[in-house]
Parts: C-alpha cells; sequence; structure tokens
C-alpha cells in the first residue's frame, strides 16, 4: 500500500496481527548484565527478509505477579539495562529493546548491527516516500508491541498491569503507542509528545521539505492515536526544551486532560538520564505506583486551569500542595537559534512565587503587565510537581 492512501485510518489497521503475539526469543546469557537478561527476539520482515531486536529485560524477586514497563529509547539511545535496574529496584518486570537494529556488548555499550538488524531511523520521518512496510517508523511501533507481548507472557509478569514510558524519539514512540495499544494501563512520555508540526523547537524545522512531504509526515504524528484513546498518561517535559517546545506538550496534554496529568520541571535538561532519574523526575514512578500498584497517594490533579490575564487555578490533592509558582516570558513563545548553536531555544523564564488558598485549594494568578506566556506549577510536600496548560495571552 502506498503511504499516501487512507491517511486517516487507524494505524491499528496497517500492522500485522503478529506484533500482538508472543515472539520467539533467543536468549543471549554471554550479554546478560547481573540478573537482567540479554535477548533477541523476532521482529517483523524487513526488505523480505526476517529480523529480530536486541533487549535487555529483566524481573525483581517477588511472590506474586509483579506489574511492568516497557522501556523506549530516544534518538541515538539503545536498549539500557540501567534502565531495566531502575524499575526492577522499584519492584516492576521491564523490557528496554534496541529500536535501530543494534546490539551491544558485554559490557551493554556500543552499538553493533548484526545479521538480523531491521531499519534504522532516517531523520525525522525522512523516509516518508517508501511504502509503509518498509519505513522506520512501522518497525519501531511494531518492535514496541512485540516488545510488550514478550514482557505479558513473561511467567513473573501480571499481563494486565504494564505502562510504557519513552524519552525523546522514545517520547514520540510511547505517545503513539498509547493511542494504538489498548493492552497498556499507563503511559508516560518523556519531552516527545504529539502536534510535532507545530513545534517551535527542532522538530517544528521542516528544513526545505515540500508541503506535500511535510503533510505526509503527519501521518506518523502521535495525536493521530493517541487524541483517542483512554490510557492514563503522565506527560513530562522542560520549559526550554530545544526538541519539543512546551505549547506541543501542552496540546498533547489539552486532547488527552480527562485521563491526563502534566509535570513541567522548569530548565530541565534533554537526554536519558535526566528522563529517568527518579530524584529528577520522580514524579514518573509516583504516577506508575499508583496507576499499576494502586498505591496512594497519587499525583494531585489542576481542576480549574488559568485563562487569559487574571484567573484561578483549582487542584484537588491529598497531599498538600506547599508551593505555587508562575513561570512566565515577556514575549509570545519563541525559539531562537543562535551563531554557533545546534538547535533552537527559548527565551528567558521568569519566576514569581504565587500564594496558595489552602482551605479552598486554589490559586490566584495575577500577571506582571509585561507577560505574553505563562503557566503555574504546584508542587506538594513530597517535592512532587504538576502543570497547568501553557497560556499564550
Amino acid at each position: 500500500m502506498a503511504f499516501g492512501q487512507n491517511k486517516e485510518a487507524p494505524l491499528t489497521k496497517f500492522l500485522d496481527a503478529k506484533v500482538f503475539e508472543t515472539p520467539k526469543l533467543y536468549w543471549k546469557p554471554e550479554l546478560d548484565q547481573g540478573n537482567i537478561k540479554a535477548l533477541f527476539y523476532e521482529t517483523l520482515d524487513y526488505e523480505g527478509r526476517p529480523t529480530r531486536a536486541f533487549a535487555y529485560m529483566g524481573t525483581p524477586e517477588s511472590e506474586t505477579l509483579v506489574p511492568a514497563m516497557v522501556l523506549v529509547h530516544g534518538g541515538g539511545g539503545r536498549a539500557f539495562y540501567e534502565w531495566v535496574k531502575i524499575w526492577n529496584d522499584r519492584g516492576y518486570a521491564a523490557i528496554a529493546m534496541s529500536l535501530e537494529g543494534h546490539v551491544h556488548d558485554e559490557k551493554g555499550e556500543g552499538k553493533y548491527k548484526h545479521e538480523f538488524s531491521g531499519p534504522q531511523r532516517v531523520g525525522r520521518f525522512d523516509d516518508i516516500q517508501l511504502p509503509l512496510k518498509e519505513q522506520w517508523m512501522y518497525h519501531a511501533v511494531s518492535d514496541i508491541l512485540l516488545g510488550h507481548s514478550l514482557l505479558a507472557a513473561q511467567p513473573e509478569v501480571d499481563a494486565s498491569r504494564i505502562g510504557i514510558t519513552g524519552i525523546s524519539w522514545g517520547g514520540i514512540l510511547s505517545s503513539l503507542v498509547s493511542g494504538v495499544d489498548s493492552r497498556l494501563q499507563c503511559a508516560i512520555p518523556v519531552y516527545g509528545a504529539g502536534f510535532l508540526y507545530e513545534s517551535k523547537g527542532h522538530f517544528g524545522d521542516e528544513g526545505d521539505n515540500s508541503p506535500e512531504v511535510i503533510e505526509k509526515k503527519k501521518f506518523w504524528d502521535p495525536a493521530r492515536q493517541f487524541s483517542k484513546a483512554k490510557v492514563s498518561t503522565l506527560w513530562v517535559n522542560g520549559d526550554s526544551d530545544a526538541h519539543f517546545s512546551l505549547n506541543i506538550t501542552s496540546h498533547s496534554f489539552d486532547v488527552t486532560k480527562d485521563h491526563a496529568f502534566m509535570s513541567i520541571h522548569h530548565g530541565m535538561k534533554h537526554g536519558h538520564p535526566p528522563g529517568w532519574r527518579p530524584n529528577e523526575v520522580p514524579e514518573i514512578y509516583a504516577f506508575a505506583d499508583y496507576i499499576l500498584k494502586g498505591k496512594s497517594p497519587g499525583l494531585g490533579r489542576i481542576t480549574k486551569q488559568p485563562s487569559e490575564r487574571k484567573s484561578v487555578v483549582k487542584y484537588a490533592s491529598e497531599v498538600p500542595v506547599v508551593k505555587a509558582t508562575l513561570y512566565y516570558q515577556k514575549e509570545p513563545l519563541t525559539y531562537t537559534k543562535l551563531e554557533g548553536e545546534k538547535h533552537p531555544h527559548p527565551g528567558t523564564w521568569f519566576s514569581i512565587p504565587l500564594t496558595l488558598q489552602t482551605k479552598d485549594k486554589s490559586v490566584a494568578v495575577e500577571l506582571p503587565k509585561d507577560c505574553k506566556t505563562y503557566y503555574v506549577n504546584l508542587e506538594d510536600e513530597r517535592g512532587f510537581i504538576i502543570s497547568t496548560q501553557l497560556i499564550v495571552l
């Protein structure tokens, strides 16, 4: 099928039914990292030949079935056994797969092609003119679904309690998959989101592509899938991310807000460790514990969003909220790439503490006269952050 046909049809109509079945696996004990097992699992044929994905999978010791997480790396990343261990240490089984046809060395490092390698990523959907089943995104999505199927089949795992998280490109993929894989109980995309063509950062730069090509690329925009889904979602980003500007995270949250939360970290760096360290993004683990373990209290929730120049933010939280902060810019959200810089970035964010009305759980938002763009963060006594939508005046 040519790419452009039936553009609005759900992606599930184009996927191979095999992705929801348990794939055959091949253990690679010589590449194990302690208790975390190395393996290959069979993936879809590519250009008429069989392929396999390399992965690390780990399961914590438990007398009962455990919840699990699917871990999706970003661009330039790999299957991170370190990430698996973080979740194992918190009582979750986890799988992290390599999505670009790589295998790693005895130390879990390096990226090497192997005889069953599938396609590699080509820029930002720059293989869009190829037949759908030859495009990297088609195989990346399929590999993730197969990884989920494999994880769910493990005898130690409770298949009814599995979530997904992804970082950067993994955020794109995990948010897209949340709209395709109804087996998932929660999704936690970090940085990457939907509405990529609206990004004022790196992902919004379409280069010299024609309008026709740009329109075709929208086939892979995650919002086309997750905007109609109901998977509990936590959107995580920083307010100055060079790739995924805050407006697209906010837009993604807006279309999912009846079942979603958002946590924006001021000045958050871009990368794998900043997107998974429990001390830097504790909301990820609290959210997963609440959804997959039933561990209360979970995150607070914004019950009334801000609007315009004067408004009241209302919230609900079992844990006392102790801090409210206004972050604002003196211009509409604008990204600029200075000479010698690789990626664009926004202007300065200014901050002002706001007064909490703890009795009625509200915050009055009064903006400085020069404010053009803003959002509000609420922080509870555990240090967990929930955020309002981005408002551009």
